[in-house]
């Protein structure tokens, strides 16, 4: 059974003999460099605009776009002398098998991995804060012990997984990561809708999904659940979706929903089983 832990599972290797490089300039690309930087680690940059030579390395992170990332490891690999030790290559597409995302390539690296940071980068000042925080690891041998000691290095937390379980992994972080800044897009347009501005209401619902991160981390589930599902206040479900009827679509983006928040009420236990049956029942479509 896959599990965090905060300490790798296969030895390291002297860090002193390992050259590491990360290939891209994203946001992820610049968050984990200036997080192996600030951890003392200095690790060599390329990017393909930079119009410089590509270094030789020992491990090879390519925190590129899922496309690119045969093209630009074949480009790495050809690059290697057939006298020299290949290198391991890393990936952080979080969705994509090791395995499969270098099957391509007519000349095997020494290892090849996956090293995936279950956060949100998006390009601010905190994205190279990632002590403490989960990163997808999987890969051969090599490229696992690689993947493990850039996440050892970086104070990260690794998830060790098999190849089929990468997409149900990125999957649960789209959804709660992607899918939550949809419905603040959702959340936007009804508070356009009442005259607030675009960005005050963005603030203002950013606010609000900060502190339920926030109560999630502090007491968990379902205990964080809070509102009128979470009460089994039918009345008040009654009227969302009497508000809501002229906005069909995020009408029916609000059943959805809450059919699962009312799953996590009982679970939670504080509404009556009365009342989320008759909640049930206003959310069919």
């Amino acid at each position: 059974m896959s599990e965090i832990s905060k300490t790798q599972r296969l030895p390291m290797r002297p860090r002193s003999r390992e050259r590491l490089l990360v290939v891209g300039d994203g946001p992820v690309a610049r968050a984990l460099t200036a997080a192996l930087q600030a951890a003392d680690v200095a690790p060599l940059r390329w990017w393909r605009r930079q119009g410089s030579p590509l270094p030789q390395a020992d491990v090879v992170v390519l925190a590129v776009r899922d496309e690119a990332i045969g093209d630009v490891a074949a480009q790495i690999m050809a690059r290697v002398d057939d006298e020299v030790t290949p290198p391991i290559l890393l990936h952080c597409a979080g969705a994509l098998p090791a395995e499969e995302a270098f099957s391509s390539l007519k000349r095997r690296p020494l290892g090849v991995g996956v090293v995936h940071p279950l956060r949100a980068i998006a390009g601010s000042d905190s994205d190279a804060q990632l002590a403490g925080t989960v990163f997808a690891v999987e890969g051969d041998g090599p490229g696992r012990e690689a993947a493990l000691r850039l996440v050892e290095r970086v104070g990260g937390a690794p998830l060790v997984l098999e190849a089929d379980q990468l997409p149900r992994y990125h999957a649960a972080a789209a959804l709660v990561s992607n899918h939550a800044v949809a419905l603040v897009d959702a959340g936007v347009e009804i508070l356009t809708s009442v005259g607030l501005e675009r960005a005050q209401a963005t603030r203002a619902l950013a606010g609000l999904l900060s502190s339920t991160a926030a109560n999630l981390s502090r007491v968990g589930l379902p205990e964080a659940l809070t509102g009128p599902i979470a009460r089994g206040d039918v009345a008040v479900v009654a009227r969302h979706l009497l508000a809501l009827r002229p906005l069909a679509e995020i009408a029916a983006l609000y059943r959805v929903t809450a059919r699962r928040v009312s799953k996590v009420a009982a679970e939670k236990g504080r509404a009556g089983r009365d009342a989320l049956v008759r909640i049930a029942a206003l959310l069919v479509d």
